[in-house]
């Protein structure tokens, strides 16, 4: 536990401003000059960042992506912390993997590997309600989301919270949950502080992966740099050290929270987490991730060793504390910090808070069961499990969670789910593009396979043929794997992708 060692907050601050003053010297990074080699460190950050996937264990298994790129004749090689994540290279660069088919349809995510860390650390388990405080632009929520699952029937189980507060960036965050098919999560639109009063002590997990001045992005940013005058950490580790007393507060007693930044600077990682234990030092504990996650022994060694230099050099703590720094250099990454906490005794008074509806209404009983009849009568399945629920918001339909239908907001939610269908005029439901390539496999009926030929007719915006028996909204196969729906008529088969997966691909 943290205690009377740690230095106060006035003199952290006093010792920043006496040794970092970024505005004196001739590059962001020569303030680095006693905690790593300076010129290895621009060099790698002078390198084009290094590409990595993750796995989307939603709806593909580690095994079947590894012949997938075998096939591909992608070579990978594994992501130490994460066991969904791999580097990847290879030799015909001419397809960007953004454009990849598998990629469009969310069977894998482009992430860069630094940002697997903090939910491998969160280690969050079936049934546990999580808050990931800045979730845009959903990289991490769609990682926890798939930790949620249980695999032995790939029953979802558990809630996200995922949280953002522009607008734009909240698209970006549903359009990514759409796309892997993350069902129990519900979008809000907070600022991360609101979380400390109206959500005290409602989370099992919080991720705090904060807003911050992005010097570890550099390799990918070349703007990144131009951001870190002293004026601009001092305000980022203000907000910073508030957007973490929040999440702080909206954590259980017993729960864990992960703060994380893709910066280098001391003010924004090391000194916010020895700020909020010397304010909470007999409340909270910082965790050693070599315990928490299945990751080799040298790994931990070299990154908290990085992070005990700096403790050390700037006097900020008599007692070290297992905090993770990563250098580019290091493994080859962004640069970033982690600080895993657990919170071991109450924080904040819970306030009662009167409960809102979701913007979304659940359909009743008998309203589902007609739709799964009729779902049922086409597909030979309704795409339903017992824990599934649906909801009604204008003329979709929306599949989310009974655990979602059962977490209780004080607010109005922004989104929830991923779209299951529409509702048409006549009263018949249409299968949307993101249950059919999450749930397409349970059918049936009213499937095709494709060819090679008929697959790239659609990919290129065209109609193509199928069998002159198959009438109707059919799904579309590519192997085992279901790419969406095409609408069959007398041999023709209309070409019902998504505008954006056919522009894209």
């Amino acid at each position: 536990m943290f205690n009377e060692n740690v230095c106060s907050n006035d003199k952290i601050g006093q010792r920043h401003n006496l040794i970092y003053d970024c505005d004196r010297v001739s590059h962001p990074f020569d303030r680095y000059a006693a905690f790593t080699d300076l010129a290895v460190l621009k060099d790698y950050s002078a390198r084009p960042l290094r590409k990595s996937i993750r796995v989307n264990t939603l709806k593909m298994s580690v095994e079947d992506f590894l012949a997938y790129a075998k096939k591909k004749k992608w070579e990978l090689t594994p992501v130490p912390w994460c066991r969904e994540g791999f580097y990847i290279d290879r030799e015909n660069r001419e397809e960007a993997l953004g454009r990849d088919l598998f990629h469009l349809l969310g069977y894998f995510y482009m992430q860069e590997a630094a940002s697997m860390l903090p939910p491998a650390l969160l280690d969050a388990k079936p049934g546990d309600a999580v808050l990931d405080m800045s979730a845009a632009p959903g990289s991490k929520t769609t990682q926890i989301g798939a930790s949620l699952v249980y695999a032995r029937d790939d029953t979802p189980k558990g809630i996200i919270v995922a949280n953002d507060v522009q607008e734009k960036r909240l698209w970006t965050l549903k359009n990514a949950i759409h796309r892997t098919g993350l069902t129990n999560v519900i979008v809000t639109k907070k600022v991360g502080q609101w979380f400390s009063k109206h959500m005290t002590e409602r989370f099992d997990r919080v991720l705090c992966d904060a807003p911050c001045t992005a010097q570890g992005t550099s390799r990918k940013d070349t703007d990144a740099l131009r951001y870190c005058s002293l004026e601009s950490i001092e305000k980022m580790s203000r907000l910073q050290y508030q957007l973490l007393e929040a999440a702080i507060h909206a954590t259980k007693v017993g729960g864990r929270i992960v703060y994380s930044t893709c910066t280098l600077t001391p003010e924004e990682n090391e000194a916010v987490i020895l700020q909020i234990l010397n304010k909470f030092s007999t409340q909270l504990e910082v965790l050693d991730p070599g315990l928490i996650a299945n990751t080799p022994s040298e790994f931990w060694s070299i990154t908290l060793n990085d992070s005990y230099r700096v403790q050390e050099n700037l006097a900020l703590t008599a007692s070290r504390q297992p905090l993770l720094r990563l250098w580019p250099q290091t493994y080859d990454t962004e640069g970033f910090f982690c600080a895993v906490l657990q919170k071991n005794a109450p924080t904040k008074a819970v306030e009662p808070m009167e409960m809102v509806d979701f913007q979304e209404r659940e359909l009743s009983r008998s309203e589902r069961q007609r739709i799964e009849g009729e779902i049922s009568s086409i597909y030979g399945t309704s795409f339903l499990s017992e824990r599934d629920r649906l909801f009604e918001r204008g003329e979709m339909l929306l599949l989310s969670t009974e655990d979602v239908a059962h977490f209780d907001l004080p607010l109005k939610n922004y989104s929830l789910g991923i779209p299951f269908g529409k509702r048409l005029k006549d009263g018949r439901v249409l299968l949307d593009h993101e249950l059919a390539t999450l749930r397409g496999f349970m059918a049936n009926n009213a499937r095709l396979d494709m060819n090679e030929s008929q697959l790239a007719d659609l990919l290129s915006a065209r109609d193509t043929t199928c069998p002159e028996d198959q009438a109707g909204h059919i799904l579309l196969f590519c192997g085992a794997k279901c790419i969406g729906l095409g609408l069959a008529v007398r041999g023709v088969l209309k070409n019902r992708l998504p505008r954006w997966m056919v522009r894209y691909s």
